[in-house]
C-alpha cells in the first residue's frame, strides 16, 4: 500500500513538473504587444527588397542627385577637426535658430524646435506625444503608409479622408469635414503630397483652418517636400492659417540628404514640442552631431542654389516621364506639382498589385497604388529620381512586360 501511494505521489509530482515546463515554454513564446500587432514593413519596402539585380527603380522616394559638395566637405572637415559628442537633446542651438527662421510668420523661439533623426522620427514622436488610446487621426487617402502605422503604434484610430482619384487626387473640403467626429484629435496634411505630387492650395488650407477653428484638433503639416515644387510659388504652410499646427520637415529631399537623418518638429504649440523632445531624448538622445553641424549650411546662398537646381532637374524629369508614358504605353500619369512622383493610371489593365509584380519580374520597380490607400487602387506610383536614359529603359521594359499580359 505504501509503495502504491509513493508511486501515485511520484506520478502527480512528474505531472506537475510537466505542466510547469509547458507553462515555461509558453511564456517563452514571443508575442507582439497590441500596439504593434498588424504593423508591417510598408509594401514599398517589401517590393524594393525583392527586386532583381539591375532593376530600374521607379519605386523608392529617394533623390538620386548627390548631396552638394559643400555639405559633404563640411561634414568631412567637422569629422576631422572637431569633437563631435552629444549635442543638446533638442539639437544645436544655431541649427534650431536657422530652422525657426524658416517660419517667420510663427516667430518661433529655439525651444519650439526639436531636431530629429529625419522627419520619420519627428512624425512618430509627435503622434506619440499627442495621441491617446482611442483618439481618431484624420489621414489623407492616399498618403505615405507610415502615417497609418504610426497612428496605430500610438494607440490611435486612423480615419481616412479621400483625395478623390476622379479629381486628380485634389483636396475636397466636404469629404474632409465629413470625417471629423468628437473623437478626432489630429488631422494630417502632406503638401506636396507623397504619393500624388499634389499641392494643397492656399484656399484648401484656409478651408481646413476654418473647419478646425475652435475644435481643439491639432494639424500635422508634413512639409518634407516643400522645397521641391514646380509651381510659380513655394507651397504655403498650413501653419500660416491654423495656430494648432505642428510642422514636420527636414533636409532629406531638398538637399539629397536622406542618409544624413536631419529632420525637425517646429510649432508654436510649445507643450507638444516639449513632449516630442522628451520622447526624442529617450529614442535617439540626439541627431548625429556631424550631420547637424554640416546642416548649418543648409540655408546658405549655395544651398538655395542647389535647391533651385534640384527643382529644375526634377521638373524636367517629371514632364519627360509623363510624356514618355503616354507616348510609349498610351497611359496617363498625373502631372506633378511637387515632390518627384506621378500616379500612373492602370485601372483598365487590371489589378495594380498584380501589374507591379509583373513589372518587378521584368526588372522594373514600381509601387502599386493600394500601398497608399484604397483611393489609389488601380494606379502605380512612379518616382522620377532617375536620369532620362534610365527612365527610357524602364518604360521600355514596362512596355515589354505589359505586352506579354
Amino acid at each position: 500500500m505504501v509503495g502504491r501511494v509513493s508511486a501515485i505521489s511520484l506520478l502527480y509530482y512528474l505531472y506537475d513538473k510537466f505542466l510547469s515546463m509547458k507553462a515555461m515554454q509558453k511564456n517563452k513564446i514571443f508575442k507582439l504587444p497590441r500596439r504593434l500587432q498588424g504593423v508591417q514593413p510598408t509594401l514599398i519596402r517589401q517590393i524594393f527588397e525583392r527586386a532583381l539585380p539591375n532593376s530600374i527603380n521607379f519605386g523608392l522616394g529617394e533623390p538620386d542627385l548627390p548631396t552638394p559638395n559643400f555639405m559633404r566637405e563640411e561634414a568631412a572637415r567637422v569629422t576631422l577637426e572637431e569633437q563631435n559628442g552629444y549635442t543638446n537633446h533638442a539639437g544645436l542651438l544655431a541649427l534650431r535658430e536657422k530652422i525657426a527662421e524658416q517660419y517667420p510668420h510663427l516667430d518661433l523661439q529655439p525651444n519650439q524646435v526639436c531636431v530629429t533623426v529625419g522627419s520619420q522620427e519627428a512624425m512618430t514622436a509627435v503622434f506619440l506625444a499627442i495621441v491617446d488610446d482611442g483618439d481618431e487621426v484624420l489621414i489623407p487617402n492616399p498618403s505615405f503608409p507610415a502615417y497609418e502605422n504610426c497612428v496605430k503604434i500610438s494607440g490611435g484610430e486612423p480615419v481616412f479622408y479621400r483625395l478623390p482619384a476622379e479629381q486628380d487626387f485634389g483636396f475636397d473640403i466636404e469629404e474632409f469635414k465629413s470625417r471629423i467626429t468628437p473623437k478626432t484629435k489630429v488631422a494630417v496634411v502632406i503638401s506636396p503630397s507623397n504619393p500624388t505630387g499634389k499641392i494643397f492650395t492656399e484656399n484648401d488650407l484656409r478651408q481646413i483652418a476654418e473647419v478646425l477653428k475652435d475644435t481643439g484638433i491639432y494639424l500635422i503639416s508634413d512639409e518634407i517636400y516643400s522645397d521641391l515644387y514646380f509651381t510659380d510659388e513655394k507651397p504655403r504652410s498650413a501653419s500660416e492659417f491654423y495656430e494648432r499646427t505642428i510642422i514636420v520637415s527636414g533636409l532629406s529631399k531638398s538637399l539629397s540628404m536622406t542618409g544624413w537623418r536631419v529632420g525637425w518638429v517646429a510649432s508654436s504649440q510649445t507643450d507638444v514640442v516639449k513632449a516630442a523632445l522628451t520622447l526624442h531624448g529617450f529614442l535617439a538622445v540626439c541627431t548625429s552631431t556631424i550631420s547637424q553641424k554640416a546642416s548649418l549650411l543648409g540655408w546658405t546662398t549655395e544651398a538655395e542654389q542647389a535647391k533651385r537646381d534640384a527643382r529644375e532637374i526634377y521638373r524636367r524629369r517629371g514632364a519627360f516621364l509623363v510624356d514618355l508614358l503616354n507616348k510609349e504605353l498610351g497611359l496617363r500619369g498625373t502631372s506633378p506639382e511637387g515632390a518627384f512622383y506621378t500616379m500612373l493610371d492602370v485601372r483598365h489593365l487590371g489589378d495594380d498589385l498584380a501589374i507591379a509584380e509583373k513589372l518587378l519580374n521584368n526588372r522594373v520597380i514600381t509601387v502599386p497604388g493600394i500601398a497608399f490607400g484604397t483611393e489609389a487602387k488601380g494606379f502605380l506610383r512612379l518616382s522620377f529620381c532617375n536620369t532620362e536614359e534610365r527612365m527610357t529603359e524602364g518604360v521600355k521594359r514596362m512596355k515589354e512586360a505589359l505586352r506579354e499580359s
